[in-house]
């Protein structure tokens, strides 16, 4: 997603508005595998021209991503939406804790791409699920028991513990 400053960069003070929808916008290609888009990146926002070569992006970013469900592993879209503030410069600096305090950028043009696709990995669950009370896959014989019920045992008793049912104390017969 690109923003075109050639209105503003040499304007201090300036404002541009945007609004736009990025449908070409490809998370592998930035490393990120473990969600695919299943909607177009939608961002409404302003780039402002801060002086001395710096811009401030701010918006919001809309989209859909394709899951998979750490229960039950079936495929599910999750709604995303966020806010996002960026600085962007001629040359990028790091604040003292080692982030990105300016992204950098050349041009007449500030590209989005990377910072959108690191907010929305952001936004991501630490354990996708497909709804709340996800039931799950069955341990020992894999059926998804959201559909189906399985015939398995119900109790299982952990092998290092087994020798535990047989223990007796003084007095049990």
């Amino acid at each position: 997603m690109r923003l075109s400053i050639t209105k503003i960069k040499q304007q201090p003070s300036a404002v541009q508005q945007y609004q736009l929808v990025d449908d070409q916008l490809d998370p592998t290609a930035y490393g990120y595998t473990d969600f695919r888009l299943s909607e177009p990146v939608s961002f409404t926002g302003r780039v402002i021209n801060n002086g001395d070569g710096l811009f401030e992006v701010c918006g919001s970013y809309q989209t859909k991503l394709q899951l998979i469900c750490s229960r039950c592993l079936s495929p599910f879209e999750l709604p995303v939406a966020g806010e996002i503030t960026a600085l962007y410069g001629s040359s990028p600096h790091e604040d003292a804790d080692g982030e990105l305090a300016v992204h950098s950028f050349s041009g007449d043009n500030i590209e989005l791409d990377e910072l959108l696709l690191s907010e929305i990995s952001f936004a991501l669950p630490m354990q996708p699920l497909c709804k709340e009370d996800c039931r799950g896959l069955c341990p020992e014989c894999g059926t998804d028991l959201n559909h189906d019920a399985c015939s398995c045992a119900k109790e299982q008793i952990d092998p290092r513990w087994e020798k535990l049912a047989y223990f007796k104390f003084n007095g049990d017969e």
